[in-house]
C-alpha cells in the first residue's frame, strides 16, 4: 500500500484513497483522535472527537463531504457531529449530506445533535440531511461506489462494511467496533485491504473479561488471515502499543499488516 499526498487531488481516479483523521482509542492519546478516516476525499466514516479541524488540517472543507457512514453509535464515535453539522449550516450544505448508519439509532443520533444546535431557532426552514438507516446485511448503492454489510458483536447494533469503489474497482472492508467474530469473516473474505480495531492492543481478548466486545491486535489477525484479505490496517488502540500490536497481528497473518500514520493518505 502506498502513501500519497492528500494536497495532490486526482480528478480522474485511477486508485482508491483513505486518509486517516484518527487511529487512536475512545479516549484519544494526547495530539491524537479516535479512529475515523475519509474515503476518496468525500466520504467519511465516523467523526470521532474533532472532525471539522481534522479535515480543515488537511486541507479539506467539510462542506466537500458527499457522505458520512457511521459504524455504531458509541459517544467516541459521534462525539463532533455537532461541529460538523453546524460547519455544513454555516455553508448552506446540510441538505445536500447524506448521512448512513445502524438503523437502531441512526435518526436518534442526528436528531438530537441538531436540536442541541437548536436548528429551529437559529436555522428555521433549513434543508435537512438524507439519512439511510441500514439494517446489517442491507446494502447500499450510489453513482460511485456499492457497499454491502454485515453486523458486528459490540454492546450496540453495529455495521460493518464491504466496500466496492465502482471507478477504480476495488474492494475493502471496515468493521468498527467488535470482538472476534465469524459473520464478518465471511463478509469481508478476499477484499484487499481489512481496517479491523485492536483496542485491547498486542494480544488476543479473553471471552470471559470481553464484557465490552472489543478485538486485540491477533483477534484481528485471525480475521485477515481466515477471511484471506490481502491486507490488514490496525485501528482504534493505544498508539504506545503499535508497533507491538503490528507485531502481534503477524504472528497469526502472513499478508502486510501496519498501523496507519494520522494525517497520510494510502491507496488501494
Amino acid at each position: 500500500m502506498k502513501s500519497i499526498n492528500l494536497g495532490v487531488m486526482i480528478i480522474a481516479r485511477t486508485a482508491t484513497s483513505i486518509t486517516f483523521l484518527g487511529t487512536s482509542t475512545a479516549t484519544p492519546d494526547v495530539g491524537s483522535d479516535t479512529a475515523s478516516f475519509l474515503i476518496n476525499h468525500s466520504i467519511l466514516v465516523d467523526t470521532g472527537w474533532n472532525v471539522v479541524s481534522n479535515l480543515r488540517n488537511l486541507g479539506v472543507q467539510p462542506s466537500d463531504l458527499k457522505y458520512v457512514l457511521f459504524t455504531h453509535f458509541h459517544h467516541d464515535h459521534y462525539l463532533s457531529l455537532p461541529s460538523l453539522l453546524y460547519f455544513l449550516l454555516s455553508r448552506k450544505k446540510l441538505g445536500e449530506v447524506t448521512f448512513i448508519g445502524p438503523q437502531a439509532e441512526l435518526e436518534f443520533v442526528i436528531k438530537q445533535a441538531l436540536s442541541f444546535l437548536q436548528v429551529e431557532r437559529f436555522w428555521p426552514g433549513v434543508e435537512l440531511p438524507k439519512l439511510i438507516p441500514l439494517t446489517p446485511g442491507q446494502s447500499y448503492e450510489a453513482e460511485e461506489f456499492k457497499f454491502t454489510t454485515c453486523p458486528t458483536l459490540h454492546p450496540v447494533e453495529g455495521v460493518c462494511y464491504r466496500f466496492w469503489d465502482k471507478v477504480t474497482g476495488k474492494e475493502f472492508s471496515f468493521a468498527g467496533d467488535s470482538a472476534y467474530y465469524e459473520p464478518i469473516i465471511e463478509h469481508v473474505r478476499g477484499t484487499s485491504l481489512l481496517i479491523h480495531e485492536a483496542s485491547l492492543g498486542p494480544v488476543e481478548a479473553d471471552p470471559e473479561k470481553n464484557a465490552f466486545l472489543h478485538s486485540g491486535a491477533i483477534d484481528a489477525g485471525k480475521v485477515a488471515s481466515q477471511a484471506e484479505v490481502g491486507q490488514l490496517m490496525l485501528v482504534h488502540g493505544p498508539l504506545a502499543k503499535a508497533e507491538e500490536s503490528v507485531r502481534a497481528a503477524q504472528e497469526v497473518f502472513t499478508g502486510h499488516v501496519l498501523w496507519p500514520i494520522e494525517g497520510k493518505t494510502y491507496e488501494v
